[in-house]
């Protein structure tokens, strides 16, 4: 399978990202960040109307690509195509003009029937270039606590857990 990975710069594509996006999670994935935003209602659950909350998200970052200076934050959207197809979808955020330059892989979905083909280690790989050719020095990304599959794929190639976050509802 010949995996083309590239950043979304098409606003016409934002509804079909936003789709896989949706049809390819589970609750698992739910992590704080989920939970912060309008994605998810609890640890376990999604909110309704899922792929039009990623739609607004995928938008609003389509636009703002390229606005930015190379040295400021940025938020691209990256795919994976194989065989004229999406097989995986991420948000990235690259703060190249922090006091460590850092990037964060927010969301990183594979295709269900491509998992454990190297799809997510040929997209990390990817990733990990993109942020040392804008001189980032750090890599962080978060998981759901239940998401173990994703848990030791990170962990296989140089993750490490470097904190723990804790919610209590209210």
């Amino acid at each position: 399978m010949l995996l083309a990975i590239q950043w979304c710069h098409d606003p016409l594509r934002a509804r079909e990202l936003a789709e896989f996006f949706s049809e390819n999670i589970e609750p698992e994935y739910i992590s704080h960040s989920e939970l912060q935003g309008p994605r998810a209602l609890s640890p376990n659950k999604w909110r309704d109307g899922l792929p039009e909350i990623f739609l607004e998200e995928i938008n609003a970052r389509i636009a703002e690509t390229g606005k930015a200076p190379p040295t400021a934050v940025s938020k691209p959207v990256l795919f994976a195509e194989a065989d004229g197809r999406v097989v995986a979808f991420g948000l990235v955020t690259f703060a190249a003009d922090a006091a460590v330059p850092y990037a964060i892989v927010e969301d990183i979905v594979v295709e269900k029937s491509s998992r454990g083909r190297r799809t997510g280690l040929d997209i990390m790989n990817w990733i990990a270039d993109e942020a040392r050719s804008r001189n980032i020095v750090r890599l962080f990304l978060e998981s759901g606590k239940n998401n173990h599959r994703a848990h030791h794929f990170f962990e296989g190639i140089g993750f490490e857990q470097i904190s723990i976050v804790m919610m209590k509802s209210l």
